[in-house]
């Protein structure tokens, strides 16, 4: 994923101006669609004399939604390289963009603005692009699993205890919050189960990227971190497949049968699908054309999106799923699997961004004390939970005080990957719109900490605790070569 991230990164002079101008341009013309009257409801029954309940037509919605995705795309971009030229993951202004785009800011601020540059027309469509890139982005995060380590038995066992602690005060902190944040159909059980599942999530895409940055790849704290939250994000999935299928089913035999069907849809893709294409692959992908590489690479994804949301869990996982089995020793397919991912990323991931924009209103959730002092206490478990959680693993990894301290900074980074599991359990009805609202600041400020925190602790001094000696020498060595990738 972090290979994925730099190529998409243009030269930042050029990338910002251009960024801006497609902002500028995008707002523009939003501004004079609507002051023309070409965005107003109204105008459609002027247009085509069919009465306002008609709405617009087919190709007034179409070229709204055109430039409500050029607008969410130039935003992003731009917040994006911002993020960047201060230090932060680009999902961090990706982020903002979404909630810039949304009721927090110009919602509240300029009300003519967004309706202009997102119709309420058009934010169905939105949605339902946003469910799509959501899959394609987790069959990316399935794809970049498949290809870490083998340490299985060691990092299985270091990533649940660093999965525990955050996980049971989840567990915990769900009593105090039910009333407050659960939906208002759902029961205490799962909502705790759901509540320990968020906390316990890490960003494997965007720590990635931070290991990167920090030029921790190839020494044992950046191994150890990117294995750890592998490992304990596959976790983080089983326990939340498990609350969907409590959620979506009518009673505990339902659940029981959608969790044994996706038990036995994930055997058969990983003992059966998964050699079969990997032994197609290596004999026939040499000889398909691309085109036909990308459909059938995006029927994966879609048929085991669609397999899994019929079996009562949710389409994500499906995604996820293809990108486990998707083989990786097939130079085309594994380069037709990238530029899904890459145009996905630059594309309807920014769009679910600003999905997630509409759906969170800062203002209306800090107005309430009981809401705010809630995601307070969210903030302080997720923090407090993965530091006590990596700590001791590192000191048992044989990790000085620092770099055992960097795990915990690292594992704490939670970003796109919270998201996704926030925005399910949001629309399967597990948490209101309070709790999604505090829980999106959650994700966004822990991610936010992490390269700041890292740098306080000191990028040479880490390398030189985590591996033995200086930068210099560990890169001579060789050791910054065995990156994970």
């Amino acid at each position: 994923m972090s290979r994925q991230d730099s190529s998409l990164l243009p030269k930042p002079g050029r990338a910002s101006v251009v960024a801006a101008l497609l902002v500028a341009g995008a707002v523009a013309l939003a501004v004079i669609g609507y002051a023309a009257g070409w965005l107003r409801p109204e105008h459609a029954a002027t247009a085509t004399s069919v009465p306002p309940a008609a709405g617009p037509s087919s190709a007034q919605l179409m070229w709204r939604l055109l430039l409500a995705i050029a607008a969410v795309c130039a935003l992003a971009t731009l917040c994006g390289r911002l993020a960047r030229l201060i230090g932060q993951p680009a999902v961090v202004g990706e982020i903002i963009a979404g909630l810039v785009l949304g009721p927090s800011v110009i919602g509240s601020v300029t009300p003519w603005l967004f309706d202009a540059v997102l119709p309420a027309e058009v934010r169905p469509n939105l949605g339902l692009l946003a469910q799509a890139g959501l899959t394609v982005f987790m069959f990316a995060v399935g794809s970049d699993f498949g290809r870490i380590g083998r340490e299985r038995g060691a990092i299985a066992a270091a990533s649940l205890a660093i999965m525990a602690v955050p996980f049971a005060l989840g567990l915990l902190a769900a009593i105090p919050l039910y009333s407050t944040l659960a939906g208002p159909t759902v029961d205490r059980l799962p909502f705790a189960v759901f509540i320990g599942t968020a906390l316990s999530i890490t960003a494997f895409p965007v720590l990635a990227r931070i290991v990167q940055d920090c030029g921790l790849e190839g020494t044992r704290l950046g191994s150890l971190a990117m294995l750890c939250a592998a490992a304990a994000d596959v976790l983080a999935w089983c326990a939340l497949a498990i609350t969907m299928a409590m959620i979506r089913s009518s009673g505990p035999g339902d659940a029981l049968l959608a969790l044994g069907l996706t038990v036995l849809l994930g055997a058969f893709s990983l003992l059966v699908l998964r050699p079969l294409l990997l032994r197609l692959s290596l004999r026939y992908a040499a000889s398909v054309p691309t085109p036909i590489l990308v459909l059938l690479v995006l029927a994966l994804i879609l048929g085991l999106a669609a397999a899994t949301d019929r079996i009562g869990v949710h389409a994500i996982f499906g995604g996820f799923l293809a990108g486990l089995v998707l083989p990786k020793d097939s130079l085309p397919v594994a380069a037709v699997a990238e530029q899904i991912g890459r145009l996905n990323r630059t594309l309807l991931v920014p769009v679910f961004f600003a999905s997630i924009g509409l759906q969170t209103d800062v203002s209306a959730a800090v107005s309430q004390p009981q809401v705010l002092a809630a995601g307070a206490l969210l903030l302080a478990v997720a923090v407090i939970g993965k530091l006590a959680g990596a700590v001791p693993v590192a000191f048992a990894g044989g990790l000085p005080a620092r770099s055992a301290a960097g795990l915990g900074v690292l594992m704490n980074a939670r970003g796109i990957t919270e998201i996704v599991v926030l925005s399910a359990g949001l629309g399967v009805g597990i948490i209101n719109h309070s709790a999604f609202t505090v829980m999106v600041m959650m994700a966004l400020v822990t991610t936010m900490m992490a390269a700041p925190l890292l740098r306080l602790l000191g990028p040479s001094l880490l390398h030189r605790t985590a591996t033995g000696r200086p930068p210099e020498k560990a890169y001579a060595s060789g050791d910054a070569t065995s990156t994970i990738s």
